[in-house]
């Protein structure tokens, strides 16, 4: 058996051909004869016993398109093994008829992963974005950790304040005076513009209890009560109550509660918190800003089945999130061809991105040995205090140390870049 194997056009594609003497031919498709025979009855004599001549005539046209198609998969399926040429799929395939006493030829074309050779990733400029915290942001964080613990309390004569709590009913109309929507009793915190939208909140600042206020929104397409979206609405509203937020006293009590001896011992653990989360922001600034100029200076295409695989897992994220939100999928008529249209440069990216990482990997003799994949495991299952050897062992899949390795080779290229880049510093607050 001849084979080669070309380069196409396309880097992620290749072309395999392969020509098959004849004498090997005339063998398969006697044994294929012989099989038939000793297996399938002809009218008029017992299993194995037909004359091979009436075989021949009466099954030649399905030996040789059968042979043809079994051929063509068998032989693929050494050379893509013996070649270890990482397929990702079968394109066109160009076969001959199988004839006796003829040579079989056949070509197929594979989209494989491409051979990259990573181009101008040293002297890569990016801004590192140094975040200083100020007492006023520590302060705004103490306040997160106190809002939950509010408690809206009545005043008499008070008028709507940003983070006040209104109690009222409503009717809503559209612009010919259809009803769109009404309540006898409801209350909204009038911070977060849900579910009525910001304008809605807007309006209500300022009103008192037993006041009346009418007003029009125009809600947007894309606004998330279905009900109101792209619509001209009129609402009439009867306020009842406006209560006051109001926040628990800040006291070495209250910071008990999140593990600090007192008061200032919670604003340090918040300003360091704080420190931690803008370290890792401008960090992953850094990443995006590298991942992106690699993306720009190493143009090459990529093949078309792993965008496709890449948007898909995108979805599938998308999908795991919007459920963990408590969003109805069925309700949400999700669009799956139009979400991999929109996400497929996303895509595109990411794959360019990582066979770029692999290269820069392997260019620069970077790897991940066991023992740093171990370290990891361990360093995990001490986070989610689990112990060491029961965490080994539900972890240990090949595709499991496959996503280890990987990551773990991702944050050495990663390494690499940033310590050959030109980092600009820029103070931010």
């Amino acid at each position: 058996m001849k084979t080669s194997i070309d380069a196409t056009e396309k880097s992620y594609e290749q072309k395999i051909t392969v020509e098959i003497p004849a004498e090997d031919i005339d063998k398969r498709i006697e044994e294929q004869y012989a099989e038939i025979r000793k297996e399938v009855p002809l009218k008029g004599f017992r299993k194995g016993k037909a004359p091979m001549d009436m075989v021949r005539r009466f099954f030649k046209e399905s030996v040789e398109a059968d042979l043809s198609e079994r051929i063509v998969k068998e032989s693929l399926s050494d050379i893509i093994e013996e070649k270890d040429i990482k397929i990702l799929s079968l394109g066109k395939i160009d076969a001959d008829k199988v004839v006796s006493g003829q040579d079989f030829k056949f070509s197929a074309t594979v989209e494989v992963v491409p051979e990259v050779e990573a181009k101008d990733y040293k002297g890569i400029e990016v801004v590192r974005a140094n975040t200083k915290v100020s007492d006023e942001d520590v302060e705004a964080a103490v306040e997160r950790l106190q809002t939950p613990y509010a408690r809206f309390q009545p005043e008499e004569g008070r008028k709507a304040e940003r983070g006040d709590l209104a109690e009222f009913s409503f009717k809503a109309v559209d612009s010919e005076g259809n009803k769109v929507d009404d309540n006898e009793k409801t209350s909204i915190v009038l911070i977060k513009g849900i579910p009525f939208g910001q304008e809605f909140e807007d309006k209500m600042i300022g009103v008192g209890a037993g006041e009346e206020r009418s007003f029009e929104i125009d809600f947007p397409n894309d606004h998330p009560v279905g009900k109101y979206a792209g619509k001209k609405v009129k609402f009439d509203v009867q306020v009842f109550t406006v209560r006051e937020r109001k926040l628990p006293a800040l006291d070495d009590a209250f910071a008990q509660q999140f593990g600090a001896e007192n008061i200032e011992g919670l604003r340090t653990n918040m300003r360091h918190k704080l420190e931690t989360e803008a370290e890792s922001k401008s960090k992953a600034g850094i990443e995006e800003q590298i991942r992106r100029k690699l993306y720009e200076r190493n143009i090459f295409d990529v093949p078309p089945t792993m965008v496709k695989r890449q948007a898909m897992a995108m979805i599938g994220s998308t999908i795991e999130q919007m459920e963990s939100s408590g969003v109805n999928l069925k309700k949400a008529k999700l669009d799956f061809d139009e979400m991999s249209e929109q996400l497929s440069a996303s895509g595109e990216m990411m794959v360019r991105v990582g066979l770029l990482i692999d290269a820069i990997a392997r260019q620069e003799n970077l790897d991940v040995p066991y023992s740093e994949i171990e370290a990891e495991m361990k360093a995990n299952a001490e986070k989610e205090g689990a112990d060491f050897e029961t965490y080994k062992e539900k972890n240990s899949s090949e595709e499991q140390m496959d996503s280890f390795r990987d990551r773990l080779l991702e944050q050495k290229v990663m390494k690499l870049l940033l310590d050959n880049a030109e980092v600009k510093e820029e103070v931010i607050g």
